[in-house]
């Protein structure tokens, strides 16, 4: 199955783990939830799929590569300890608590949260005298003689031995204890994944032309070449790096990459070609609807692969757009709650000190997302700007309270916070009307150019699969967007939101 697929699997699985009764018990009860086991290659995303579902459940997240471990680091130390048995003393032999059970307790007192999923990676190329205690593990939950917490789910990934010489089978009596999801590369799946992460515009728009070169591992005897979905994905974020500091790109970055050396060259002269795209077409002023006649002759001229550079450099800034705003949204709702609790205070004083406690404690909770690094980067750009709007009304009440004086009233004080935080509002609403013109300048100028085309499906499906972007047309409305995605695209979730936009212009 696909990438896709498998997470859709993983989810289920995991909240069914985590389903409970009336009672608050269980329904599939804890020693009879099999642990998930993922088999595929390696670099097609099978850690960032689970992190993924932790963080869309709202549980903790903790993951080791097994390769790393020995038997001490996962079992635990020995020690001699006491104990009394029919009345008699005894020098007995136990276990520190293993690293691995131990940083589960960890994350729960971190979060405050109790149920998680523990992810262990390359579980099938452990030691050999690790492994009868990685079977024991995946068997019982249990580490030496500490078992793992109550409401956590094991995840393990491992890659078929073909692709890693250190990897064994399981054998039958194992696996018959294990959900085994077997994964395969799919170019398509991950295309939209890429589109919705902001994966650089010229990797989409080379892969779309060379579908072929998207993944490729071939383990030989003197050497290795290797092109995976993590490669494109990780110099997709050097790009945008080097991009941001003015550095130049060459192969040999490029290479340390995609270590495909064909690959890699025909990428590099690629990059090339799509930056004289990123010259020519003004990007900028077709999204304000000033582009020109000659820039949209330009567009019905062009070959198929500059047509879809072009579409390609419009997404990667509709989606920009479409992110922030709903990290501002999401700030903004958080911060409301916020807001919400401070007539509760007694004075100005008191309010600020609670508008500087919550943003101390939003910049903590961002620097952990950052240490953790698998918060995703919508939710950690969510994070920054709910620090930011607190760090805006703290200053401005601040000033009012310094104004005052210092003797400034719980009820004054909480207005500056309040006309503050109206105001960031208003700002996003004026973001979000300007928003809703771009894409329709951008819909404009495709369709000018192109008609109900191919480049018209490529523009329309890669926006609809990103929930941002559809969360705020149904929101929002784009008139243009429905009617031209209307006949072109087939997703259920786009036809689901879609039917939202109805139901907000009949109550309109």
């Amino acid at each position: 199955m696909n990438i896709k697929t498998a997470t859709e699997q993983i989810r289920g699985a995991v909240k069914a783990y985590l389903a409970k009764d009336d009672q608050g018990l269980y329904l599939i009860p804890p020693q009879m939830q099999r642990p998930l086991i993922m088999m595929g290659p390696p670099g097609i995303g099978k850690t960032a799929i689970v992190s993924q579902v932790a963080e869309d459940l709202g549980v903790n997240f903790v993951s080791y590569s097994m390769t790393h471990h020995t038997r001490q680091s996962a079992l635990g130390l020995p020690y001699i300890a006491d104990a009394t048995y029919g009345g008699k003393e005894y020098k007995i032999s136990r276990y520190t608590m293993s690293e691995i059970i131990a940083s589960t307790y960890d994350a729960i007192e971190r979060t405050g949260v109790s149920e998680g999923i523990i992810f262990l990676d390359e579980v099938n190329c452990v030691s050999e005298t690790l492994a009868p205690a990685m079977l024991q593990f995946l068997q019982y939950k249990t580490f030496g003689q500490h078992k793992l917490p109550v409401g956590w789910v094991i995840v393990t990934a491992g890659n078929p031995p073909e692709y890693n010489r250190s990897a064994r089978d399981f054998d039958a009596a194992m696996l018959d204890r294990m959900k085994r999801i077997d994964i395969e590369p799919d170019l398509d799946v991950w295309m939209d994944y890429a589109t919705t992460h902001g994966v650089h515009p010229a990797i989409l728009t080379y892969l779309t032309n060379k579908p072929q070169n998207f993944y490729h591992v071939h383990a030989g005897v003197e050497s290795t070449s290797i092109v995976t979905a993590r490669g494109w994905e990780d110099l997709s974020r050097m790009l945008l790096a080097y991009e941001h500091e003015g550095l130049d790109v060459d192969l040999n970055l490029i290479g340390q990459y995609l270590q495909d050396q064909e690959i890699a060259e025909d990428f590099s002269l690629y990059l090339e070609l799509f930056e004289k795209y990123q010259d020519d077409y003004q990007v900028s002023a077709i999204l304000s609807g000033s582009a020109g006649a000659e820039l949209k002759s330009r567009a019905k001229r062009a070959p198929f692969d500059e047509r879809v550079a072009l579409v390609n450099l419009l997404l990667d800034v509709l989606l920009g757009n479409a992110h922030r705003l709903a990290a501002d949204k999401k700030a903004l709702l958080e911060v409301r709650n916020i807001l919400a609790k401070l007539p509760e205070q007694e004075s100005g004083v008191t309010i600020l000190a609670a508008l500087s406690a919550a943003e101390v404690e939003a910049q903590a909770e961002l620097k952990r997302m950052i240490a953790d690094g698998y918060a995703s980067g919508n939710r950690q750009m969510a994070q920054a700007r709910k620090a930011e709007i607190l760090s805006t009304l703290h200053t401005d009440v601040g000033r009012a309270v310094a104004q005052a004086g210092g003797s400034l009233s719980a009820a004054d004080a909480y207005a500056a916070a309040k006309a503050a935080f109206n105001n960031l509002v208003r700002d996003l609403g004026a973001a979000s009307k300007e928003y809703v013109s771009k894409i329709d300048a951008a819909i404009d100028f495709v369709n000018d150019a192109y008609g109900d085309s191919q480049e018209m499906l490529i523009f329309t499906t890669h926006l609809a699969v990103d929930p941002d972007f559809m969360h705020f047309v149904a929101e929002h409305g784009s008139k243009k967007f429905v009617e031209h995605s209307r006949g072109l695209m087939f997703h259920d979730r786009s036809a689901q939101l879609l039917g939202e936009v109805d139901k907000l212009e009949g109550l309109a």
